[in-house]
């Protein structure tokens, strides 16, 4: 692959339905004299999805049904479909679409369409910060924790640090959906603000910073909540509990409070 010429093609297929648990990206690049396209969809959800080779299938064609060619002597160029998948779970349906449907028809006339997964969990960190680009970068961020990722930010830079302007600002933009599908729900655009390294690792700080932060406001919210239950438990009175604890009435009242026996 001659990564020099790789570029982040400015469209995403990924359908309204699973935007909140996958992302994608798709590169174009020469191999080998030849222009081909890598579909990379980033599976965020831990759960395992069967119908993915379907998925993948709806993904190319729309990628396809954008080329325009004019000349129907030329053929398409390839599409190497590439998942990257970060859940816990053991991916054990298979990758290839025929596999999929019934072969009660002959099979020249059933779908054929394989995929290739990668199970970024199997990475170990360690062995991650040997491999410079930006693909070791993405299984970094998903093998981390958030205040893991804030302290390490330097090492992270580190790994794409020899990478092009088009592939760190694809990169930006996958750690914005992956950030916000953390439950950072201020999806604020990014990409344009990313002019180097600093850019990105601003981007990173101020990212996990705000998440860290809702995470330590969710913490004072839930002991309001306990100690709300354990007044109301006590039969104080909802107005002294919420001038007490800051909560609404309508708050208070939606707690659930053990039934004494």
């Amino acid at each position: 692959l001659d990564f020099s010429s790789m570029q982040k093609i400015d469209k995403e297929y990924v359908s309204d339905e699973y935007v909140e648990t996958e992302s994608d990206i798709v590169y174009k690049i020469n191999f080998e004299g030849k222009e081909i396209y890598i579909f990379v969809l980033l599976e965020f959800q831990s759960t395992v999805d069967k119908l993915m080779c379907f998925r993948f299938m709806n993904y190319i064609s729309s990628l396809y049904l954008d080329f325009n060619k004019p000349d129907t002597k030329s053929k398409h160029p390839a599409v190497f479909p590439l998942l990257l998948y970060s859940g816990d779970n053991k991916w054990k349906y298979s990758n290839e679409i025929a596999d999929l449907i019934e072969d009660t028809i002959p099979g020249d006339y059933i779908p054929h369409l394989k995929y290739y997964p990668v199970l970024v969990n199997s990475f170990a960190k360690e062995k991650l910060k040997d491999i410079h680009n930006v693909i070791s970068a993405m299984f970094y961020v998903e093998n981390s924790d958030p205040d893991e990722l804030l302290k390490e930010v330097d090492i992270l830079l580190d790994l794409i640090k020899e990478e092009n302007t088009e592939v760190l600002n694809a990169f930006a933009s996958w750690v914005n959906s992956y950030l916000s599908y953390l439950g950072n729900d201020d999806k604020e655009e990014i990409q344009d603000k990313i002019e180097d390294l600093q850019g990105v690792k601003t981007m990173f700080e101020t990212r996990l910073k705000e998440y860290g932060g809702r995470l330590k406001k969710e913490g004072k919210k839930e002991e309001k909540n306990e100690t709300a239950v354990k007044m109301l438990t006590r039969n104080y009175p909802i107005e002294e509990i919420s001038e007490m604890t800051g909560l609404s009435i309508e708050e208070i009242k939606s707690l659930k409070v053990p039934q004494k026996v």
